[in-house]
């Protein structure tokens, strides 16, 4: 019998599993330049790289929630991490552009396991209020991970060329497939009943007919689309708009990391204190203000990456206050499905996300307006949608 993990150890394992997504995501990022010389492909066709890799994360993200919920949230991760590390052996041997973009597609789907047996772990042993406090406890440890993940891609890509990233990927992959084989625990009710697919078809439905829940899925697909806009093609605005070597997005990137660490360390200190409407609020307005601000300094000519990190992380920080009460919310609405109701989270607003990324590719990057003004322009919607969705508090009566 695995001997019971503590909370604390739970959280750092739980936050392995969740982290190795961004990961490889963030490793990834800064040798997209390196990846279409290679190539000699177009911005839009390597973006595919990446926008597909998004579409098969939110089909991962649809198809653990159910096998979690039916097949225990051990045998989730396990399967889903398995298949991450197949998906990285394919990547390191990718003979050419469509090959890559199979392997990182498979690779995604994979590894979508983490984000949502995560949450449905936490459902599982927490209470909703304290669930917040975990999911953004849970955030900030694997924020630690991802945010120097960037500046290892770079210096792996420029020092030992892109295929070393995916190298690297099935190495760590392995190591946490090792650790959570030897340590997490089955948490999933063991008098529970696994549903049947008629019964998770209908709670999704019966979830996406509730207001509350849509402007909850929206809400996260705003964060989602402008955050994965943005860091697909800063590296190329590094490169072409500001003349500046591909390995320096991972540094600016500390600047993202840091804003999102820091939003969700306030959710922590501020519960209890302010209730999650006035969280999300004040998340929101800060997202609003750092990518006009962004924008603005552009558009007067202002060329320094400083011009656009810093206010970028202001929005980050926002994005990071906001979205743990926005989250927690969403799965709180159904507590016996709760792997349902993080896979339909999850899938919506990364397929969104996919659908702009692969948009946004289409638009020259020798320029940051075009990113920025899609950043702003969606922050704002998220705004408004404050104004025409239900109060975040409102799921308390679902609860």
């Amino acid at each position: 019998m695995r001997p019971p993990l503590s909370d604390r150890a739970l959280l750092l394992l739980l936050a392995s599993v969740t982290a190795l997504g961004p990961i490889a995501t963030n490793l990834y990022l800064p040798a997209l330049p390196s990846v279409r010389a290679y190539f000699g492909a177009s911005v839009a066709e390597v973006q595919a790289t990446f926008s597909i890799s998004l579409v098969m994360f939110a089909f991962g993200v649809l198809a653990w929630g159910p096998v979690s919920d039916r097949y225990g949230r051990r045998a989730a991760v396990l399967g889903g991490l398995s298949i991450m590390i197949c998906g990285a052996l394919v990547s390191v041997v990718a003979p050419t552009l469509h090959w890559l973009v199979a392997g990182r597609a498979l690779q995604a789907f994979g590894v979508a396991t983490g984000l949502v047996t995560a949450r449905a772990i936490i459902a599982d042993l927490y209470p909703a209020d304290r669930m917040v406090k975990m999911l953004a406890s849970l955030t900030m440890v694997a924020v630690v991970g991802n945010s120097l993940a960037p500046v290892l891609g770079g210096f792996l890509a420029a020092g030992l060329g892109w295929r070393a990233i995916f190298a690297t990927l099935v190495a760590t992959a392995a190591t946490v497939t090792f650790v959570a084989w030897r340590r997490l625990p089955e948490t999933r009710p063991a008098d529970a009943q696994p549903p049947r697919a008629s019964q998770m078809l209908a709670t999704a439905w019966s979830l996406l007919r509730m207001p509350l829940f849509t402007g909850c899925v929206l809400q996260g697909a705003v964060v989602y689309a402008t955050f994965l806009v943005f860091i697909s093609l800063a590296p190329y605005v590094m490169v072409s708009a500001l003349g500046r070597p591909a390995t320096e997005f991972g540094l600016y990137y500390l600047f993202i990391a840091a804003g999102y660490f820091l939003g969700n360390w306030s959710v922590s200190r501020l519960m209890g204190r302010h209730d999650l409407h006035w969280m999300v609020v004040v998340g929101v307005l800060l997202t609003v203000v750092g990518a006009v601000a962004a924008l603005a300094f552009v558009a007067a000519g202002l060329t320094h990456p400083l011009w656009i990190f810093v206010p970028i992380g202001v929005l980050s920080y926002g994005q990071g206050l906001a979205l743990p009460n926005v989250t927690a919310t969403a799965v709180s609405l159904a507590p016996q499905h709760a792997g349902v109701a993080s896979s339909v989270i999850g899938f919506l607003q990364q397929l969104i996300g996919a659908a702009c990324v692969q948009a946004m590719g289409l638009f020259p990057t020798d320029t940051a307006l075009p990113m920025l003004v899609f950043v702003a322009a969606v922050c704002a919607l998220g705004l408004a949608m404050l104004y025409v969705f239900p109060r975040v508090e409102a799921g308390r009566s679902h609860r």
